[in-house]
């Protein structure tokens, strides 16, 4: 689906570019080179990721998750999504939803950075950015293969998680299910889709998720409020909507954080762009 996703990064770049004035009037930009070469080698890594991540269960088995089932359960007295529940239950559409705007979201942020002028906080925000899709996203899920709760009762039977979709169901989470449901065809047919590839930890919705805040602490320091409160606001999500554990957040932050860090140490030009 190479066509698909450079299309969609396109798409990306265009309303970005559409939404620079707001918050960048006058700031001069990228050269249209380094924004369509972007573009079109960020739809290309798409491609190849998605491929990547669909083959995580033929060379690592789902091995983590009753391990971490187990453990959250003990540690927090009680499944994490049903906590939450309690807490966000009637929340449950609006956490649904905007949950699920979570990848042309982040593709916004990334192309408005794309957009920035040359800077050594740009260079280690894209550099980051990169290694962390396949370095946490492939290697990491690999070594940490687990498919997450939504997943659970179809890979090893039993109804462990049935209350899980159950509530989701009766709290009108159509995009998760759809989602899920979407992404288990794929992997059982083995015939990519928009949206294929299990894997739960780390989670990549919060390690870009602080990588936007990350990115914004150097860059644009006004929304890190925004930033911090999106990243805590996916986090919770992913838990209540049952996509992850509680730990693979925490995997995913730790990964970033030393990722950034690991980045801001490489000797860049003073004109990368």
């Amino acid at each position: 689906m190479v066509a698909t996703y450079v299309a969609l990064a396109f798409v990306a770049l265009a309303v970005a570019l559409g939404l620079r004035p707001l918050w960048r009037r006058g700031e001069p930009r990228a050269s249209w080179p380094t924004l369509l070469a972007g573009a079109l080698l960020i739809g290309i890594s798409a491609s190849l990721f998605m491929a990547l991540k669909m083959a995580i269960p033929s060379l690592s088995p789902f091995w983590l998750d009753q391990a971490l089932a187990d453990a959250e359960s003990s540690l927090f007295g009680s499944d994490p999504y049903l906590l939450l529940d309690a807490l966000f239950g009637r929340a449950t559409i609006v956490v649904d939803r905007i949950y699920g705007l979570w990848l042309p979201l982040q593709l916004v942020v990334l192309f408005s950075l794309l957009a920035a002028p040359p800077s050594r906080a740009k260079a280690q925000a894209l550099t980051s950015y990169a290694a962390a899709w396949f370095l946490i996203g492939v290697v990491g899920a690999t070594l940490l293969s687990s498919a997450g709760p939504i997943f659970f009762d179809r890979l090893f039977g039993g109804d462990r998680f049935a209350a899980l979709h159950q509530i989701l169901q009766a709290r009108g989470a159509w995009m998760v299910l759809h989602t899920s449901d979407a992404m288990w065809s794929a992997q059982l047919s083995g015939r990519p889709a928009l949206v294929a590839g299990i894997s739960a930890a780390p989670s990549m919705h919060i390690a870009v998720s602080l990588w936007i805040l990350l990115a914004a602490r150097r860059l644009a320091p006004r929304a890190v409020p925004l930033c911090a409160a999106y990243l805590a606001f996916i986090w919770i999500a992913s838990v209540q909507l049952g996509w992850h554990y509680a730990s693979d957040g925490l995997a995913g932050v730790l990964a970033m954080a030393g990722l950034w860090w690991l980045s801001g140490q490489l000797p860049y030009r003073s004109h990368t762009s």
